[in-house]
């Protein structure tokens, strides 16, 4: 059995993603969990552009997201938070991303993403394809 992946990428904090108290903004965790999903969505084999303009095969859509603030970030200059996300469970058409984000080593949030497969065309979620789950497989923690 080989090691599931994880995903790990870096979110750049800019000055304009603090609040009054200086502490990172709860809505910018989002977005960064967000941008990191979309990061290994697009190396996907339906990649983005399925999802974007409903092509034949289908793209993909968030149907639940769920963050727990761990600890608060506050601002200094040049930080960066690592985001780490792996597969927690894959179903027939939809898989779980379990997401973790940390400053420099310290967990500050964990998110959990319910991804659906979904047929544009047919208005509705379709089965994953086998390539699409042979590669939510390498990010699945076993």
């Amino acid at each position: 059995m080989t090691e599931p992946q994880l995903a790990v990428y870096h979110a750049q904090v800019r000055w304009s993603d603090a609040d009054l108290m200086g502490h990172v903004n709860h809505a910018r965790y989002l977005t960064f969990f967000e941008d990191a999903r979309m990061e290994l969505l697009a190396r996907s084999p339906h990649g983005l552009g399925d999802s974007v303009r409903g092509h034949e095969g289908g793209g993909y859509i968030a149907a639940r997201v769920a963050v727990d603030y761990v600890a608060p970030v506050e601002f200094r200059p040049g930080l960066t938070l690592r985001v780490r996300t792996g597969v927690a469970k894959i179903g027939t058409s939809s898989w779980t991303l379990a997401g973790e984000m940390d400053d420099d080593g310290t967990v500050v949030a964990r998110c959990e993403v319910v991804m659906v497969a979904y047929s544009y065309e047919q208005g509705r979620p379709r089965p994953l394809d086998d390539d699409e789950r042979a590669y939510w497989e390498t990010y699945e923690a076993q």
